[in-house]
């Protein structure tokens, strides 16, 4: 009796393996986009965070989809904070070049700015058309017939409307190693008091948001619950002018560049560059 359950049992798994291979993959060690999420939020010490994702990534991604890379993609920075190191955006770009591999549209709007062809850099314009000259009609042949109520009027010939050029696109600029290094430098010169900068919390050797979910995206609109702040104009004159039609802002901790009136996140510094964390002193006894 009961080897005929254990029999029925095995039947019952095999038949649930064969309808639902998802799942069945899943169990056996599939991609799952929470298992990275968890990952990388219960990892406090941001060394050890970036090993164990970019093994993950090795181990699993290639079995992910490319909805999956996409997911994990657009929420790399606010999952994985200071972790999020040219490595581990390698790997996971590696992921998706080898799932789109075949598509020569989607590789041009992941490595171009949507696709379009490269433009040379310097433009020739044009001189605009000479105006048509006025022309005045003929005068009237003098006669009984003229009077000053059957006077011609000049005909003026306007020259035709030319369209209107569309304006080219600006891209997205992104943060320099050297505006990163001042920006580390600034909030380190004015961190204040404390193992870490007021309102972040010491997580590993680095100073951390105490709130790890952040509610923007890279390459998205900011979200109208989010209230940027201005730089400080030491730091502004630092950093030098933004790239055209894009803004500096900070938002928590972070350090945003916003592009065009949506306010678009095209690149981000966060938890203020990295500060490191201060080591306690202790007090020595004295000496008698």
């Amino acid at each position: 009796m009961k080897n005929w359950r254990l029999s029925l049992l095995g039947l019952v798994t095999a038949m649930l393996a064969f309808h639902f291979p998802a799942q069945a993959q899943a169990r056996a060690g599939g991609c799952l986009v929470a298992e990275f999420r968890s990952l990388a939020l219960l990892t406090h010490d941001v060394a050890e965070r970036i090993t164990k994702v970019n093994a993950w990534l090795k181990q699993k991604g290639p079995r992910c989809t490319q909805a999956q890379l996409a997911a994990i993609a657009s929420n790399r920075a606010t999952w994985l904070g200071t972790a999020d190191t040219i490595e581990v955006a390698g790997n996971v770009d590696g992921l998706i070049e080898a799932k789109i591999a075949n598509d020569p549209e989607l590789m041009a709007a992941m490595y171009t700015s949507k696709g379009k062809e490269a433009r040379a850099s310097v433009e020739v314009t044009q001189p605009p058309p000479a105006p048509a000259p006025v022309v005045a009609a003929p005068a009237p042949l003098p006669g009984p017939a003229a009077s000053g109520n059957n006077m011609v009027q000049p005909v003026i010939v306007q020259a035709p409307m030319t369209a209107p050029t569309d304006k080219p696109e600006v891209p997205d600029a992104f943060f320099g190693r050297r505006q990163k290094a001042q920006l580390l430098e600034y909030y380190e010169e004015n961190r204040g008091p404390g193992e870490c900068p007021r309102g972040m919390v010491k997580r590993g050797d680095k100073c951390e948001s105490r709130i790890k979910e952040r509610d923007w995206k890279l390459r998205q609109p900011l979200p109208s619950s989010e209230k940027p702040e201005d730089l400080p104009t030491p730091l502004l004159v630092k950093l030098g002018p933004p790239a055209p039609d894009h803004q500096y802002k900070r938002v928590g901790f972070d350090i945003l560049l916003l592009k065009g009136p949506q306010n678009i996140v095209t690149d981000a510094v966060l938890d203020l560059g990295g500060i490191q964390a201060k080591e306690d002193k202790k007090e020595e006894p004295a000496k008698s």
